[in-house]
C-alpha cells in the first residue's frame, strides 16, 4: 500500500473513532435524559459510520468483498434529520413532538439497504444502477437539502429571540453549527467537483481534513453549547385582559407607555448596575421595574433600536471605559476588565467594545494613555 493511501487511511480513521467515541460517549452521559445531547450523540455515531463506508470504497474493500456493501450506506436521509431535531430541541423555540415522524424516511432507507444486502449480489447490481434507486438517492440529498434550509431559519430566529432575552449569549447562540453546515456543504460539492475534474491524493487529503474538522467541531462546540429556556413563553404569558387593553392603546399611548418603560428601565440600570451580572436576563429587568417580559423587550427594540444583549452590553462597554482609564484597575489584566464590567467571556468583551466604538479594548487603553501624556 503506498504512503499517502496510508495517511489518508489514518485520517479517515481518526475521524471516524472522533465521531463513534464522543457519540457513544453523550449517549451514555445521557441515557436517563431526554435532551439534545442524545440526538447529537446519535447523529455523530451515525457520522462515523458513514466515514466508515468511505474507508471501505477508498480502498476497493466492496471490489475484493461485495458483502461489505453492508457497510456502504451513506445515511442521506437520516443525517439531516437528526441535525434538525437537534437543532429543534436545543433551541428556544418549543420543539414539536410530531419532528419525530421526519425520522420515517431515514428508517425506510435503513431498512431497503438490509433489503438489498440479502439480495444475490446481480440483482443488488441491478438495483444499484436502476432509475427507481437513482430518483431516490437524488429524493434523498433534496430532502436533507430543505431540511438544512429549515435549520438556518430556526437559527436564525433562535438567536433573534436569545439576543431579546438574554445578556449574554455565548454558548447559547449556534452560530457555531451555521460553519458546520456551511462546511459540509463544501465538502458536498468538493467532493462532485473532484469527481469530475481532477483526483488524487491531494483531493483525498482535503476532503479527509475536512471531514475531520467538521467531527471536532460539532463534538466540541455540542459539548458546550446550552439549551436556552424562552423566558417571555410563546404567548409571553399574558393573560386576555392584559392582551384586550394594549390593543386599545393608540399608537401614541403605545409610544409613550414604552418610553415610560425605558426611562424606568434607564434608572434602574444607572442606580443598582445590573448590568454588571453576566446571567442577567429580561426576566431580571422585569421583576424590577414591574411590567412583563414582553413589554420591556418590545420597548427596549422599538424606542432605542436595538436588541436587549446589546442594550445591556452598551451599559458593560461604558463600564470598561471607566475601568480602563482608572488608575486603581491597572493590575488588571484586559480578560480582568471585561470581568469587572459584566462580560463573562474575553471574546464578547472585545466583540461588543469593537462593536460600539469600533476599536479593540487595548486600542481605546493606547488611545487613552497617549491623551493623558499630550
Amino acid at each position: 500500500m503506498e504512503l499517502d493511501k496510508i495517511f489518508i487511511l489514518l485520517l479517515d480513521t481518526i475521524d471516524m473513532w472522533q465521531a463513534i467515541s464522543v457519540g457513544l460517549f453523550l449517549l451514555i452521559l445521557n441515557s436517563k435524559k431526554k435532551n439534545s445531547l442524545l440526538l447529537l450523540g446519535i447523529f455523530l455515531v451515525v457520522s462515523g459510520l458513514s466515514a466508515l463506508s468511505e474507508i471501505f470504497d477508498f480502498f476497493n474493500a466492496y471490489m475484493k468483498n461485495p458483502y461489505l456493501d453492508i457497510l456502504s450506506f451513506n445515511f442521506i436521509w437520516l443525517l439531516p434529520t437528526l441535525l434538525y431535531l437537534y437543532v429543534e430541541r436545543v433551541s428556544i423555540e418549543k420543539a414539536k413532538k410530531s419532528s419525530y415522524y421526519l425520522l420515517i424516511p431515514g428508517g425506510i432507507d435503513f431498512i431497503l439497504n438490509i433489503g438489498k444486502f440479502l439480495l444475490p449480489l446481480q440483482i443488488k447490481k441491478a438495483i444499484e444502477e436502476s432509475l427507481a434507486y437513482a430518483l431516490f438517492e437524488l429524493f434523498g440529498i433534496l430532502f436533507g437539502l430543505t431540511l438544512i434550509i429549515l435549520i438556518f431559519r430556526k437559527i436564525r430566529k433562535h438567536s433573534s429571540l436569545i439576543k431579546n432575552q438574554y445578556s449574554s449569549t455565548e454558548n447559547r447562540e449556534l452560530k457555531w453549527l451555521l460553519i458546520a453546515i456551511l462546511t459540509i456543504i463544501i465538502s458536498f460539492i468538493f467532493t462532485i467537483v473532484s469527481e469530475i475534474l481532477f483526483s488524487g491524493f491531494i483531493a483525498d487529503l482535503f476532503q479527509s481534513l475536512l471531514g475531520l474538522f467538521i467531527t471536532f467541531w460539532i463534538a466540541y462546540n455540542g459539548l458546550l453549547q446550552q439549551t436556552s429556556i424562552n423566558l417571555v413563553g410563546d404567548d409571553g404569558g399574558v393573560s386576555t385582559k392584559i392582551k384586550d387593553k394594549a390593543k386599545s392603546l393608540s399608537v401614541d399611548d403605545k409610544t409613550e407607555k414604552q418610553n415610560q418603560v425605558v426611562t424606568k428601565i434607564k434608572d434602574l440600570l444607572r442606580e443598582e448596575k445590573l448590568y454588571l451580572n453576566c446571567d442577567l436576563t429580561i426576566v431580571h429587568i422585569a421583576d424590577k421595574i414591574g411590567e412583563h417580559p414582553r413589554l420591556v423587550s418590545g420597548s427596549i427594540n422599538s424606542i432605542c433600536n436595538v436588541n436587549f444583549n446589546r442594550f445591556i452590553n452598551r451599559y458593560r462597554v461604558e463600564e470598561a471605559k471607566n475601568l480602563l482609564r482608572s488608575k486603581h484597575t491597572l493590575q488588571l489584566k484586559m480578560e480582568g476588565i471585561g470581568f469587572e464590567a459584566g462580560f463573562n467571556s474575553n471574546s464578547s468583551f472585545y466583540s461588543a467594545f469593537k462593536t460600539e466604538l469600533n476599536i479593540t479594548p487595548l486600542q481605546f487603553l493606547k488611545n487613552s494613555n497617549s491623551g493623558k501624556n499630550s
